[in-house]
């Protein structure tokens, strides 16, 4: 079990730290013993889950697509795509996040004010964890973080409630899991989750009826950017800190639920199937 962070308003954490940077600190201050067993159980199930996802989707022709993009746009890389072949960090997030999410059977965290898919995370925790060579344990430990991370803000934010997709907390999830293995400092973390979140707010009408081949694509071009950025991050890169906060901050999307108290229950991955 890893250790609890809160999400607290502004009013109730005056003069301490913000909540990007109490995020941050959550990220880096992980470490594997926070794993325990079912939590190790629950990740490894959830691996060989994105897995299975993502080798039945290797015959999308979205994905021929995909090669044909990167061909385009070569970059020398050493991260793997899943089915064959290496690209780029970045891009190695968007083509593996993508075939997991592409059949739309991987998991569900749900909350009142919404929901979000965890596995998600997958492809880009794994291309920025092969990209510095990370350890399966370091690997491991950084998805643990992107679960935690991106459930708690689910269960504290009603972001699609207000109409915006769940980009927004995957970007922030993907983007301190990648700082955890790039190993950013916690005031760089906190910079990469900032600026993520900013260029990552989408519209919940993606998911709408007719829905459209990119529902499937906005996890993986979400993942790809927080890998991005979280590298800037790391050359110095500075992005808002009051991105809950404000003003203009994520608390002002959700007044309903705007006083964020007491601490988040740990993440449970649903076994509903949407």
């Amino acid at each position: 079990m890893l250790p609890n962070v809160e999400v607290v308003s502004a009013q109730q954490k005056k003069g301490g730290r913000r909540t990007v940077e109490r995020i941050a600190a959550f990220a880096s201050n992980a470490n594997p013993e926070h794993l325990d067993f079912e939590v190790r159980h629950t990740l490894k199930r959830n691996v060989l889950d994105s897995l299975g996802c993502a080798i039945s989707a290797l015959s999308g022709p979205p994905f021929r697509a995909l090669r044909e993009q990167f061909d385009e746009y070569r970059s020398a890389g050493t991260c793997t795509l899943i089915g064959g072949g290496t690209s780029s960090a970045d891009q190695a997030a968007l083509f593996n996040s993508a075939l997991v999410r592409y059949v739309d059977l991987l998991d569900s965290y749900m909350s009142p004010g919404g929901l979000c898919h965890p596995s998600d995370n997958f492809g880009a925790v794994l291309a920025a964890a092969e990209h510095v060579h990370a350890s399966g344990e370091q690997f491991l430990l950084a998805l643990a973080v992107a679960y935690e991370v991106q459930c708690r803000i689910t269960a504290a934010v009603p972001v699609m409630a207000k109409g915006f997709n769940h980009a927004i907390q995957l970007a922030m999830s993907v983007a301190a899991a990648s700082g955890k293995l790039f190993g950013l400092t916690e005031g760089q973390i906190a910079n990469a989750i900032s600026i993520a979140a900013l260029d990552n707010v989408s519209l919940s009408c993606v998911h709408s009826e007719p829905v459209s081949q990119w529902k499937g694509f906005s996890p993986g071009i979400t993942g790809m950017r927080a890998v991005y950025v979280t590298s800037l991050a790391k050359r110095g890169f500075t992005g808002p800190l009051r991105v809950f906060e404000g003003p203009n901050g994520l608390s002002e999307c959700s007044t309903s639920r705007s006083r964020w108290t007491g601490r988040i229950r740990l993440w449970r991955s649903s076994s509903r199937r949407l």
